[in-house]
């Protein structure tokens, strides 16, 4: 289907989408196929999207009532780059269950990844209108200045209103109609009334514009206290130090959308006379700029590969003949490769000792908080049994625990990630992983440094028309190129395992019971609910609960050694094809024989016109972009163009 603006499409969309459909009175309601549709991709020409390196999914509210809607969720946020939490301005400070609707969920994204450049603040309706009596909190400053506001409000009105008190009509002038200072007189009347008009339009607008930048400033105020509160209580820190910035933006999209709307007959904006007081075009320029730091991430990694790739064909394919008297040479140069391994395995090893130690610290706490809710654990079931009817007994086990508001997979594990747990997981995976990391890129750095210019300072000692190849690929070679993507893919996997794993074992444990609630949930005939209640409280006995619980700590811990594992394999990885490029800087071999040469030249040919130069115009844009700030425009264009070349 397609659509001319949001109102038309978001019109041929609604039946997919909701059960609330155009009910016309005397006419048989149109049958709604949302329930049966599981996702709609809208396609359009959105500035916000120019980058072509963001998609925006909209999905059902975490914490919905509908459990499926929240699994999906879930699910969504363990793969999403960046998570947009949408509320309403109107009680984001002081509705008191959405301060702990927002508290629950803070503390799930600072537990996952710690990195509050993946959690993004929209709160709507800046552009409802307010009265300055329902703004408590303001200061005598403030209140000064809405006071001299609404004075010159008054003002404006006292005058329109003496000018029609006044004002000649125009049965006036209908009466005398060849008096032409009547006439005129009315005209000046007329004229002086719409300049007050105007100007009464124009303070009023400004008024409600400023009151409503102050109730917008006191809310995200009062979030970012709120982030700064769940954040110590989670990291531990001194409250001396400013946690990482969280964007909080305050949006009026309804206003936006008059501003700009073609049709001139929509009814006129409810606060903000400027687009940029909307908030919208921060917020889109937000999303535009993170989705330019990813396409130029994107562009940055792949051009790296190809200049690695270029560097490992030249050196393979150009290397010089095999000369008796660099054999010396060459073998000190093998020699110091070899120190800078065993140098860097030691290196290695200190680092991952030290994580390894803080890991266990981990499970140690986890383990601990696993006893505990083992533990409780038979107390909750025991008190679910007596609290619900056998129907609704049954609907939460055939449910697999979660029925309407009941979330007994939440309850079983609550408190599993609380305090100290929380603490030293957020130490762990946001301070000790990625300042050990860091410490040991740059650890490395140092010692190739010093391996290549020692073997720079052995070449220098030979004849220079026999070694000056030599010292030309060793210049070429940048341990940080090499190191930089490893380190980044180390982190994402360690991301992708805490997006995954989710913030709760609620999931973990709904898993491992699948089965159990599926066997309780069959039973059947007299005296079903006593079976139903004895088989739950068996699962929960005392034994059978520590062994659950503690295969929760041990599926999470394997977890964490997979993804770190995997981490270790990307440094090796990388590592390898540094010692590689290093070694072919000084082992010089070819052939001479009719074939190889023709090979080289062609080779030659190929790397210097179809790959070398495109590669260099492609590193010469971006960098061009990167230093001058580019507008939107601009990038888009660029990153179009570079798109095309690397293709």
């Amino acid at each position: 289907m397609h659509g001319v603006g949001f109102d038309n499409i978001e019109l041929q969309l609604r039946p997919y989408l909701t059960s609330y459909t155009n009910i016309v009175e005397g006419e048989t309601p149109k049958s709604s196929v949302w329930h049966l549709v599981d996702s709609v991709r809208i396609y359009g020409a959105f500035d916000v999207l120019a980058s072509r390196a963001v998609s925006l999914v909209d999905v059902p509210g975490f914490g919905d009532a509908n459990k499926t809607r929240t699994k999906r969720t879930e699910e969504y946020l363990k793969t999403a780059e960046v998570v947009v939490l949408v509320a309403d301005i109107k009680r984001a400070a002081d509705d008191q269950v959405m301060r702990d609707y927002f508290a629950k969920f803070l503390q799930k994204m600072i537990r996952i990844d710690g990195s509050m450049e993946s959690l993004l603040i929209v709160l709507t309706g800046a552009d409802v209108r307010i009265n300055e009596d329902q703004l408590h909190y303001l200061d005598a400053k403030q209140r000064h200045v809405i006071q001299e506001m609404c004075q010159a409000i008054d003002r404006l009105n006292n005058s329109l209103e003496v000018l029609e008190n006044s004002s000649t009509n125009w049965e006036t002038v209908a009466a005398m109609p060849h008096d032409p200072a009547t006439t005129g007189k009315l005209i000046e009347q007329e004229r002086r009334k719409s300049e007050i008009t105007s100007q009464l339009q124009t303070e009023q607008a400004v008024k409600n514009t400023y009151i409503a930048h102050q109730r917008s400033a006191r809310v995200r105020e009062a979030f970012l206290q709120l982030y700064r509160q769940v954040y110590y209580s989670i990291s531990k820190q001194d409250t001396a130090d400013e946690p990482p910035p969280l964007p909080v933006f305050c949006v009026g999209s309804t206003d936006f959308n008059q501003l700009l709307a073609a049709d001139k007959r929509h009814r006129a904006p409810l606060v903000f006379t400027d687009p940029k007081d909307t908030g919208i075009p921060q917020l889109c320029q937000h999303i535009h700029d993170f989705g330019r730091r990813n396409a130029f991430s994107d562009i940055d990694a792949l051009a790296h590969r190809c200049t690695v790739l270029h560097k490992e064909t030249k050196s393979f394919f150009f290397r010089l003949k095999r000369d008796p008297k660099l054999t010396a040479y060459e073998d000190a140069a093998r020699g110091l490769v070899e120190r800078l391994k065993d140098t860097v395995d030691t290196t290695r090893q200190t680092s991952e000792a030290k994580i390894h130690d803080h890991m266990n610290k981990l499970e140690q706490v986890l383990q601990v908080e696993a006893k505990n809710a083992a533990e409780n654990s038979l107390g909750i079931i025991e008190t679910l049994g007596s609290d619900y009817r056998y129907q609704t007994y049954r609907a939460i086990m055939r449910r697999e625990g979660e029925w309407r508001s009941t979330d007994l997979n939440e309850d079983l594990v609550n408190g599993m990630l609380e305090g100290t747990v929380s603490s030293v997981w957020h130490d762990f995976f946001n301070n000790v992983l990625k300042s050990e990391l860091e410490s040991l890129i740059v650890a490395i750095q140092h010692h190739c440094d010093v391996t290549i210019q020692s073997i720079k300072d052995g070449a220098k000692r030979r004849p220079k028309g026999k070694i000056a190849t030599r010292i030309e690929e060793c210049n070429g070679i940048r341990p940080l190129d090499m190191l930089k993507p490893a380190q980044k893919d180390y982190l994402w996997g360690i991301h992708i395992m805490q997006r995954k794993f989710g913030g709760s074992f609620k999931g973990l444990l709904r898993d491992k019971l699948e089965l159990h609630y599926h066997c309780v949930a069959c039973e059947s005939g007299t005296g079903m609910f006593r079976r139903m209640k004895d088989m739950n409280e068996k699962e929960f006995s005392p034994d059978n609960a520590q062994e659950l619980y503690a295969g929760l700590v041990d599926e999470v811990m394997s977890a964490i050694r997979a993804a770190i594992s995997n981490g270790e394999d990307a440094l090796e990885t990388a590592l390898t094809r540094l010692y590689l490029h290093i070694e072919r800087s000084f082992v010089c071999i070819q052939k001479d024989d009719i074939m190889s040469i023709d090979t080289r030249k062609k080779m030659r040919t190929f790397l210097e016109e179809e790959y070398r130069k495109p590669l260099a115009e492609l590193s010469t844009i971006a960098d061009r972009c990167k230093e001058r700030n580019t507008t939107d425009s601009e990038v888009t264009t660029i990153t179009a163009q570079a798109m095309s070349m690397v293709q």
